[in-house]
């Protein structure tokens, strides 16, 4: 009996053992055996789980910094990051493989050939260095051309042309005074910005141009400059036959260019001045033009001074039908620019029949040898193996022109950078980029406060060969003579 009493216990022992430590699952087949050993343990459980792990989890994450700083960190990150993006996007270097166009027409097949050829070859040589070097900012500049053959209607279809098959034309480069006419308001209204040589007063002042700027002053300002030369230091000039007063005969072509610089405004000068213009006639625009009937015109008005806005053989002409009459000493012979130029040379009979010739002269001559802007288009210009007919003022004055349109593009590039580029772009430089001197003053530009064409220039006359068109008055500003419109 005391073996199965003591048996009996450890049974027990084991019993109330198991129910202890058991699983929650098995307590309940201990509640009706033993109460209150059923009920510690259903206590102790639930207040564990319920008090500590409820508490950690909603205590730490709330105290945590941690839980702050990944709310407020990616907020400020992306917020931060694409403010800085555009100087990313403003891409003003290392362009390569970029293209900026370079639009040109005129005439290389019709009456002004003579002078557009060399133009064209000072554009191309130029910017074929340009390339050579980097191009712009490592974009290359690629030219297109089309030839004109003198006419307005096709310099219109070339514009079409290419402003149809470009939707950013940015900028063209122009030769003569009648496309800069025809064509200013379509500038303006596209916003392409046209340099231009041919230098029409109405073309860059007209009511509704504004994007076409000179690379030469326009012809009543180099008229009146002419003029005020000629009045301040007639006592010294004037021809033998001539009286106290200055009387002009106005002889050249017909057409935009030819009568670019009589206008209202210059008769009204030449009035202020005393002078009086006693004779107005053409010529025809041939190299074979007869000039003899202008000439003896001009003579029996009384004339001393004849004034032609003409170039190459248009000067020739009347340099020739002077020397045919012998009348070369009885008049001042003055003209535009584009007068004095090797171009003239090549269509006068006799190369002493030039001397004499005054013009208004705003750039540098291929003579001036020392200076730094004509050394480089004289490295250019044989580089190339142009023929010494080609070496005149279209080509320098393209060379500088080249150098002006990347100085204004470079500079609109730094503002707007290249993926925004536009003709505006490069309007709004090149009228607040102030004085800029291309190629290290071969020309002087200063397209500020609405000044669309250059306003200085020098006063020259042939004294001898071709290369000698020495200085009469150095660099000058000219009289204001822009037209003004009725709007």
């Amino acid at each position: 009996m005391k073996k199965w009493t003591t048996l009996t216990l450890f049974i027990l022992l084991g019993v109330l053992l198991l129910a202890a430590c058991g699983s929650p699952a098995e307590a309940p087949a201990n509640t009706t055996t033993n109460q209150p050993a059923a009920e510690e343990p259903a206590e102790e459980p639930m207040a564990e789980p319920t008090e500590e792990p409820m508490a950690e989890p909603t205590e730490e994450p709330m105290e945590e910094p941690a839980a702050e700083e990944p709310t407020e960190e990616p907020m400020a990150e992306p917020t931060e990051e694409p403010m800085e993006e555009p100087a990313a996007e403003m891409r003003t270097d290392n362009l390569e493989g970029e293209t900026i166009t370079f639009y040109h027409f005129g005439d290389l097949s019709g009456p002004y050939a003579a002078i557009t050829g060399p133009l064209v070859f000072g554009m191309e040589d130029a910017v074929a260095a340009i390339n050579e070097n980097g191009g712009i900012r490592g974009a290359t500049i690629e030219v297109q051309f089309a030839d004109t053959g003198g006419s307005v209607d096709e310099a219109v279809a070339a514009y079409d042309r290419f402003t149809g098959a470009d939707d950013n034309a940015m900028i063209m480069i122009t030769y003569g005074s009648g496309e800069v006419e025809a064509l200013a308001s379509r500038f303006a209204e596209d916003k392409i910005v046209n340099l231009s040589a041919g230098l029409s007063a109405v073309g860059f002042y007209g009511p509704d141009s504004g994007y076409t700027f000179g690379l030469g002053p326009i012809y009543p300002d180099q008229f009146g400059y002419f003029l005020d030369y000629v009045t301040a230091n007639w006592d010294t000039i004037k021809p033998a036959t001539a009286g106290d007063e200055v009387k002009l005969a106005y002889l050249s072509w017909p057409g935009a260019f030819g009568q670019g610089a009589l206008t209202d405004e210059t008769r009204a000068y030449a009035e202020s001045l005393g002078v009086e213009i006693v004779a107005e006639e053409t010529y025809d625009l041939s190299p074979t033009a007869d000039t003899t009937t202008a000439i003896l015109n001009a003579q029996a008005a009384g004339a001393n001074v004849i004034w032609t806005n003409s170039l190459a053989f248009g000067p020739a002409a009347l340099m020739n039908g002077l020397g045919a009459l012998g009348l070369q000493q009885d008049f001042i012979l003055g003209g535009c620019n584009w007068a004095m130029d090797l171009a003239t040379y090549a269509f006068v009979s006799d190369p002493a029949l030039a001397a004499g010739l005054i013009s208004p002269f705003p750039y540098l001559w291929w003579n001036d040898a020392d200076h730094p802007g004509i050394q480089y288009a004289q490295s250019l210009f044989t580089a190339n193996e142009r023929t010494a007919g080609a070496q005149n003022v279209g080509y320098l004055l393209l060379v500088a022109g080249v150098d002006l349109a990347v100085k204004a593009i470079e500079q609109a590039i730094d503002t707007v950078g290249f993926d925004n580029l536009t003709g505006e772009a490069i309007y709004d430089a090149l009228t607040t980029m102030g004085p800029v001197e291309p190629l290290d003053g071969v020309v002087r530009m200063d397209y500020s406060d609405g000044v669309r064409a250059p306003r200085f220039s020098q006063l020259r006359q042939i004294q001898g060969g071709p290369d000698a068109f020495n200085v009469l008055q150095d660099w000058t500003e000219m009289p204001d003579l822009r037209p003004v419109f009725d709007n």
